[in-house]
C-alpha cells in the first residue's frame, strides 16, 4: 500500500480526496493538512466523515508519506513540490501551477513562477489523452475541471482535423469556486444565472487551447510537452445554482462538410475502450455524472448549417479535479485505473 498525505484537506477537492481514497484498496492515510482547521479533527471541517485524525501543518502531514496531493491555491505548490519530490515523494498536484509553460502561466495567473525549471518535469494528467507520459512520473499536473471537460468534447474532432473555428460555452455549479470563494452566498446564486470572466478572461482559456494545440502538433497519447501553437478559441464560463457539475457545450465550425454518422463513428474509434469516457446519444446531464469520475459526451451535427455540436458533462469536483487525480496517481504507480472510483452517478 502507499502511504498518502492530502494537502488542503478542508476545501471541497480535499474532501472528496478523503472519500474517494478512504476506500482505496492500495492507500493508506497518513496526513492531513489545513491552515484553517491545523490541530482539529477531521470532523470539525467534515461532519460527514467518521476519522478522528486531527488536521496538521504540511511538515506533520507529509512525514510519513510517500505520495502528495496537493488541493491548494494557485502559487503554493510551485514552492512546495519541488522539494516534496527531491525528498523522495511523488506529488500529484490539483492546482494550475505546473499546467502550462512558465511564462504563459504568468501572464494569465498573474503570479511569477518560482520554479520554471520544474514545469518540463511535471507530466500533464488528463489521462484519457496524455497517459502514456504518466507511468512513474514524479510530479503531476492534474487538469483544470472546464479544461477536462472542453478538452475531451474536442479531442476526436481535433486529431481528425475537423476543428475549424471553435467557441466553448459552459456552466458550472458552485463549487468550483472553492469553499472560501466570495459572491457565492445563497442569496447572489440561488435562482440567478450569470455569465462571468468572458471574452477571453477566463484563465482555463489558455489551457484548453495548449491542450488542443499538443494534439495538431503531436497526436494522441504522447508526450507533453514538445512544440506547439495555440489557436485562439471564445469560452464563455457561467455560474448555475447547483452545486456540483459541470455542462460543456462546443461550437465547432469545420472545415469540411461532415457526412451524417461519421462523428459517431469518429468519437466511438477515439474512445474506445475507455471506461470513464460514456458516448451517447442521449443529451448529457449533471445529474448522470454526480459522484461519478465519468465523462458523458454526445456530438451532434446540425445539418442545416453544417456545424458540429459537442455536449460534455462532469462532476467537477471528481472527473474534474480529485477522482482524476486518483486516476493519474493509479496510471503513475501502476495500480489499476479505476480503483477507488465511481462510473456511475447518483440519481437523484
Amino acid at each position: 500500500m502507499v502511504r498518502v498525505a492530502i494537502l488542503g484537506a478542508s476545501g471541497y477537492g480535499g474532501s472528496e480526496l478523503i472519500r474517494i481514497l478512504g476506500r482505496h484498496p492500495e492507500v493508506r492515510l497518513v496526513g492531513f493538512s489545513s491552515r484553517a482547521y491545523a490541530g482539529r479533527p477531521l470532523s470539525a471541517a467534515w461532519p460527514q466523515i467518521d476519522l478522528n485524525t486531527p488536521f496538521a501543518q504540511v511538515e506533520e502531514a507529509v512525514a510519513e508519506a510517500e505520495l502528495v496531493f496537493m488541493a491548494l491555491p494557485n502559487g503554493i505548490a510551485m514552492e512546495l513540490a519541488p522539494r516534496l519530490v527531491e525528498e523522495g515523494r511523488r506529488v500529484v498536484d490539483l492546482s494550475g501551477d505546473f499546467r502550462l509553460p512558465p511564462d504563459v502561466y504568468e501572464a494569465w495567473y498573474g503570479i511569477r513562477h518560482a520554479s520554471p525549471d520544474w514545469y518540463p518535469r511535471a507530466r500533464y494528467g488528463l489521462t484519457e489523452l496524455f497517459r502514456d507520459d504518466l507511468p512513474g512520473a514524479e510530479l503531476v499536473a492534474n487538469p483544470g475541471c472546464y479544461v477536462t471537460a472542453a478538452s475531451l468534447a474536442l479531442a476526436p474532432l481535433v486529431t481528425a482535423g475537423l476543428d475549424g473555428r471553435v467557441a466553448v460555452a459552459a456552466m458550472s455549479g458552485v463549487s468550483g469556486a472553492g469553499r472560501d470563494a466570495g459572491g457565492t452566498a445563497f442569496a447572489e446564486v440561488n435562482e440567478n444565472l450569470r455569465p462571468y470572466k468572458p471574452a477571453g478572461r477566463h484563465r482555463h482559456t489558455a489551457e484548453i487551447e495548449f491542450n488542443l494545440a499538443r494534439l495538431r502538433a503531436q497526436g494522441r497519447k504522447v508526450r507533453t510537452h514538445g512544440p506547439a501553437e495555440a489557436r485562439p478559441l471564445s469560452f464563455t464560463p457561467h455560474l448555475v445554482p447547483m452545486t456540483r457539475g459541470i455542462l460543456v457545450t462546443a461550437y465547432v465550425d469545420p472545415p469540411r462538410g461532415v457526412a451524417p454518422g461519421e462523428l459517431a463513428e469518429l468519437f466511438g474509434e477515439f474512445y474506445a475502450g475507455e471506461r470513464f469516457v460514456r458516448l451517447t446519444e442521449d443529451l448529457p446531464q449533471t445529474k448522470g455524472v454526480y459522484g461519478a469520475n465519468t465523462v458523458w459526451i454526445s456530438p451532434k451535427l446540425d445539418e442545416r448549417t453544417g456545424q458540429i455540436v459537442v455536449f460534455a458533462a462532469i462532476d467537477n469536483l471528481v472527473k474534474g479535479a480529485s477522482g482524476q487525480a486518483v486516476q493519474n496517481m493509479n496510471v503513475v504507480l501502476g495500480y489499476d485505473e479505476g480503483l477507488g472510483l465511481e462510473t456511475h452517478g447518483l440519481w437523484p
